[in-house]
């Protein structure tokens, strides 16, 4: 089922550097994850200067999407069902984010 107009969505989002210390400065999102629930998309944008490997996973691990994004790239996603994925930001093969996303 596509994202339709009676879903809604929302995401939640953390990096390593917020879990692992909280007294490490809050870090710079890496990707900006929003939906548009006029074109029924969930939207990914690369904010980083570097390229980065963009993963959405569902409740069971199973890879759902997976992006190889270069530095300013944006892409959408669509055809998630109802449920909460969750999402992993790479660079350089390490984990710099990640964060929810619920589709309901």
């Amino acid at each position: 089922m596509l994202l339709g107009s009676t879903q809604s969505c929302s995401v939640t989002e953390n990096t390593n550097a917020e879990s692992k210390n909280a007294k490490t400065s809050r870090k710079q999102k890496e990707v900006k994850v929003y939906p548009d629930l006029l074109k029924n998309v969930m939207h990914v944008k690369n904010v980083e200067t570097a390229k980065i490997d963009f993963f959405v996973f569902d409740a069971e691990g199973t890879i759902m999407v997976h992006y190889k994004m270069n530095e300013k790239d944006h892409k959408k996603i669509n055809g998630l069902e109802k449920g909460t994925y969750t999402y992993q930001v790479f660079k350089d093969d390490e984990m710099s984010e990640s964060g929810k996303i619920v589709i309901k």
